[in-house]
């Protein structure tokens, strides 16, 4: 049953009204009363105004966006709203506030489109209870049938930014796979975010909603994160990292951080355009070398085992990195390298050899040496020996005076004077006619290096001999070729004891 009421404003004002407009026709009509009604009139009229200027009025105070503790409120009211259809198959549209307690209507700053004006019962009293506590919630949810799903995503989005809670979802760093984690996981990475990178992640308790929510919301980009400062870790708290990473399958982290010993502490800091991580489980004189020659280039992480995962240049790929780089003019970095490589595969050995045209080692100054000696190392470490003896023959070479440089190719290891041929060797030839131009000397010189290497325990007189191609003496194909060599290196015609050879090796062999 309605009851009416008298309406005292109005009362005034329409009284005024009348006094005003008889006062009016009594001026016209000149009545002796006519002064007296018109200023009674205006009098009451104005008093009405001055009343009214003072009137209080129902003010909405300015909403928070919903906090973690807000959404974890919703997300207990509103568990079953998915089971129970909503936003299925219908448009839904969802005003979710937070406040102290006034009821949430249609207000001007967030007027409700046409098309959700009816409100669902059961929504406000599934969030009645949440209405009882301190920081109250309402929600409004709308079904329109009718509305294609396409603008059901816009017209919500376009409510949620009106009351802020698309900021909300802008603000929070929302990872769902995260739900994964335990609670004191998620606790500890939450204050871990909160202190380096200033990302605020919803409470645990708010994820199952939020992963629920009718509208998705954004996934921030790990890409995005970025340091204010350089932060101290702890190997716990790098452990964490490592696995929260994991679940959401984040390789990029060493491409945006680096992670370095500080002491006995681990910093993180924001990566050098320059800057590449490595692995501090590497070898230990791996990591010692990149220290002395790299140390501003390739940082070492601290020896966590589940930072291997993430950091790409390791293992033979830091390797191949480091043969890359080389100067193999810089002889301190060189011998560093090799010796690292000598527990390698013979291919890693092999990329380093093809770094070099030729090594020359002078015999009267002993210039080159210590890249003599590295080389011979590195070949006699071979897994295939004839491969290292072929890369080692390749690049050396030995200046044995002012004007002469050989190489092994010069060498002849020929200790017999004269070569037979025939079925009774009836046929020779002196190796003296064969090599004319001092190569018969040449195995003197070889030799003495070999001398010297054994005696500064670079290796056995035998290993040596194998690397060096002396283990056994030259047969007669190897004369041939060598012979061969020696016309091309010089570009002469055979001589009659030369073509004789040829012709007799070709004969009899």
């Amino acid at each position: 049953m309605k009851k009416k009421k008298l309406d005292i404003f109005n009362l005034f004002y329409s009284g005024a009204a009348v006094v005003i407009l008889i006062g009016v026709i009594a001026k016209l009509l000149e009545w002796p009363a006519q002064d007296l009604l018109i200023t009674g009139g205006l009098a009451i009229e104005a008093l009405v105004f001055g009343v009214s200027a003072i009137k209080f009025v129902d003010v909405k105070e300015k909403l928070e966006g919903a906090t973690e503790a807000t959404l974890a409120k919703v997300a207990d009211g509103l568990g079953n709203i998915a089971s129970s259809g909503v936003g299925s198959n219908a448009d839904t549209y969802i005003n979710i506030q937070a406040g102290n307690g006034q009821p949430l209507e249609n207000t001007e700053a967030s007027p409700v489109p046409p098309s959700y004006q009816s409100a669902t019962a059961s929504a406000t009293a599934r969030m009645s209870s949440a209405q009882a506590t301190t920081s109250k919630l309402a929600i409004d949810i709308a079904n329109n049938p009718n509305t294609v799903s396409s603008n059901n995503a816009a017209h919500t989005l376009w409510q949620l930014e009106q009351m802020d809670i698309l900021s909300l979802a802008k603000d929070l760093f929302f990872q769902p796979e995260w739900d994964k984690l335990s609670s004191e996981q998620y606790s500890q990475i939450s204050k871990l975010f909160k202190r380096i990178f200033d990302k605020k992640l919803p409470n645990k308790e708010a994820l199952p909603f939020l992963i629920q929510f009718p509208v998705k919301l954004p996934i921030p980009e790990m890409s995005k994160l970025t340091l204010d400062k350089t932060h101290s870790l702890t190997i716990g708290e790098i452990e964490l990292l490592c696995t929260a990473f994991s679940i959401i399958n984040f390789n990029a982290f060493f491409d945006l951080f680096i992670l370095e010993a500080n002491g006995e502490n681990f910093d993180i800091r924001n990566r050098k355009a320059n800057e590449t991580q490595i692995f501090g489980g590497e070898d230990e004189l791996l990591l010692n070398h990149t220290k002395q020659f790299y140390a501003n280039e390739l940082i070492i992480s601290p020896n966590v085992e589940c930072l291997n995962t993430f950091i790409k240049v390791k293992g033979q790929g830091l390797l191949e990195h480091l043969i890359q780089k080389v100067d193999v003019k810089a002889e301190a970095e060189f011998i560093s390298l090799t010796n690292i490589l000598q527990t390698q595969s013979d291919e890693l050995k092999k990329k380093l050899f093809n770094k070099f045209k030729k090594i020359r080692y002078n015999v009267v100054n002993e210039t080159g040496y210590s890249y003599l000696k590295t080389l011979v190392q590195t070949a006699i470490s071979f897994t295939d020996a004839v491969a290292g003896q072929t890369l080692f023959n390749k690049i050396i070479e030995v200046q044995i005076d002012n004007n002469v440089v050989i190489t092994l190719d010069d060498v002849v290891n020929c200790y017999a004077d004269t070569i037979y041929f025939g079925p009774k060797n009836e046929y020779s030839v002196n190796l003296s006619e064969l090599f004319v131009n001092g190569e018969l000397h040449n195995l003197n010189f070889i030799n003495a290096i070999i001398e010297k290497l054994a005696t500064d325990g670079i290796a056995n007189k035998s290993k040596l001999l194998e690397v060096f191609n002396l283990k056994e003496q030259d047969s007669k194909k190897d004369v041939f070729n060598k012979l061969n060599y020696h016309l091309n290196k010089t570009n002469t015609a055979p001589s009659g004891a030369q073509l004789a050879f040829i012709l007799l090796y070709k004969q009899y062999s």
